[in-house]
């Protein structure tokens, strides 16, 4: 079995060997890390013949498109050995028992998920790609299954590929960066590699060819400066990232710690606060219960698409489902359903949506939103709008609404409701809860990066290539602001301490805002007062 490590790979390699148990590979997007961890697991399953280390992701489209179909792709020999219904790979490693060593692929929604597959679990090795995506008590539980019988000294090994972003990246910052542990924590324990994307020659290769070098002057001859340049003058990757706004090149091509201050939901996206069941979202909602969708519509790119529901929910619901302890019945916006596709024209966009509705639903679904390009756009006599509208009509659908482009509006509007989710609807405003059937939306959350331009909106970062973060941002937004009432339920002392909150730290813009909000507020009264005197 041929395994062709590039240098940075071979550094990660090294420390697995070393004496550091947790061990951290984060930086920019495209550093072959997935890679790595699948060359890393196969060389360590010969090295330690009999042993069984585990691949996870956060779900299994995840583990089998970046895990499963490349190892059998890069090693088709490994093919006879895949069991495709227990998701794992025992193949012989020519040791002297002519032992069988295994690898798996698990993932998990969920804490509950993760300790219902590691709970009882001995593995020699774990590596978790995309590690940002899971949240801290998810990783120690599977840490706990990171050990192997007769095995001690550190041998057995944690490793954490990720990005900058995501729901579980203050986790990994406080761990690798700022070298924050608990107090019977060892600090030895934990190390950690930067990799960036120009570490990866094979985004550089045909240049390379082109110019007459090999992979030994790109890593060897070459400065990491050196490299860097060449990768965003001759690359088109390289060229993609670094023609991003700032915050995004920062995060995707620098991969830099500085780059999370910029997430607009940073302090108020709670996972486990939001993230509820398909089990659950039966348990809350009722047939009764107000059901609409809404689209950002996308042929060239990608195209989203939510379902959504409000419902009120007896106290007695809340702490039977969701484990909350509130005294009075809870307002719920639930998104519960997510279709994602790409390059479809508009009729099979729609008989999509159609098909993933079932059909008792259809009926009680009371408005669709959709982004106003489709309004205007065509991909055949009539617009997009249209086209989809004819197909959902026949199968009792609603028909297309322009939805409300208030992008600021929209922004805002999310951070109350998950600020609300955080504390469990003790605000007094809606509590937003995600399905675990939208996946995307759940990734694409945490990475929404703040305009620093317009501090109250999400950075548009759609410059080069498409991007499905945002395509989920701007679904979701359309609908939850286009169907929620734009006022303010919240009261104003409450408005008030969450602009505090958010703007915690910055004086000067805390008090930029909270003048802005008050002006606002007094506007509003002035309004009322004039409608009420003119009433009489």
């Amino acid at each position: 079995m041929k395994l062709l490590l590039q240098p940075k790979q071979r550094h990660v390699d090294d420390l697995l060997s070393g004496p550091a148990r947790w061990i951290g590979e984060g930086g920019g997007r495209g550093c072959a890390k997935s890679y790595g961890e699948d060359a890393l697991m196969l060389k360590r399953r010969g090295e330690f013949p009999g042993t069984v280390g585990c691949i996870v992701m956060r779900n299994y489209d995840q583990v089998r498109k970046y895990h499963i179909e490349p190892i059998l792709r890069n090693w088709p020999e490994l093919r006879p050995y895949y069991n495709k219904g227990d998701a794992n790979i025992k193949f012989p490693t020519g040791g002297k028992g002519k032992e069988t060593s295994q690898i798996d692929f698990s993932y998990g929604d969920n804490l509950q998920e993760i300790e219902r597959r590691f709970r009882s679990a001995n593995y020699y090795d774990i590596f978790v790609d995309q590690a940002e995506q899971f949240l801290e008590d998810e990783l120690r539980e599977m840490n706990k299954a990171c050990r192997w019988p007769g095995v001690s000294g550190g041998k057995c090994k944690m490793l954490l590929a990720f990005n900058m972003g995501g729901a579980g990246i203050q986790s990994l910052k406080k761990w690798f960066h700022s070298h924050e542990y608990g107090e019977r924590e060892d600090p030895a324990d934990f190390t950690f590699l930067h990799v960036d994307p120009w570490d990866n020659v094979e985004w550089a290769r045909a240049s390379l060819a082109e110019d007459g070098l090999s992979d030994h002057d790109y890593y060897y001859q070459w400065t990491d400066e050196q490299r860097f340049q060449y990768f965003i003058a001759r690359t088109d990757w390289g060229k993609s990232l670094n023609a991003e706004d700032d915050a995004i090149r920062n995060r995707d091509l620098l991969g830099s710690w500085e780059s999370l201050e910029g997430a607009y939901f940073g302090r108020v996206f709670d996972r486990r606060a939001m993230l509820v069941t398909a089990h659950q979202v039966g348990k809350l909602l009722n047939y009764w219960d107000t059901r609409w969708m809404s689209t950002d519509w996308g042929k060239a790119h990608f195209c989203v698409s939510y379902w959504h529901a409000k419902a009120n929910v007896s106290p007695a619901a809340v702490r039977d489902v969701l484990g909350w302890d509130v005294e009075e019945p809870l307002s719920i916006v639930v998104t519960y359903r997510e279709c994602v596709v790409n390059e479809m024209a508009s009729p099979d966009v729609a008989a999509r949506l159609v098909g993933v509705t079932p059909e008792k639903e259809r009926s009680a679904l009371k408005r669709y939103f959709l982004s106003p390009d489709a309004f205007g756009e065509r991909d055949s006599s009539i617009t997009t709008a249209a086209s989809l509208g004819k197909v959902l009509r026949e199968a009792k659908m609603p028909q297309p609404e322009r939805a409300d482009t208030d992008r600021a509006g929209g922004a805002r509007l999310m951070y109350d409701l998950m600020t609300e989710s955080k504390r469990h609807g003790s605000g007094g405003g809606d509590v937003w809860l995600i399905s675990a059937e939208c996946p995307q939306l759940l990734a694409a959350i945490p990475v929404m990066m703040r305009d620093q331009k317009n501090l109250d909106d999400v950075l548009k970062t759609d410059k080069s290539s498409a991007r499905i973060e945002q395509d989920c941002f701007e679904s979701a937004r359309y609908g939850l602001k286009s169907m929620l009432s734009a006022t303010n339920s919240v009261p104003a002392q409450e408005q008030a301490r969450r602009i505090l909150d958010e703007y915690a730290g910055d004086r000067t813009t805390q008090a930029i805002r909270m003048q802005e909000w008050e002006l606002k507020r007094r506007k509003v009264i002035t309004r009322r007062a004039r409608w009420r005197a003119q009433s009489y």
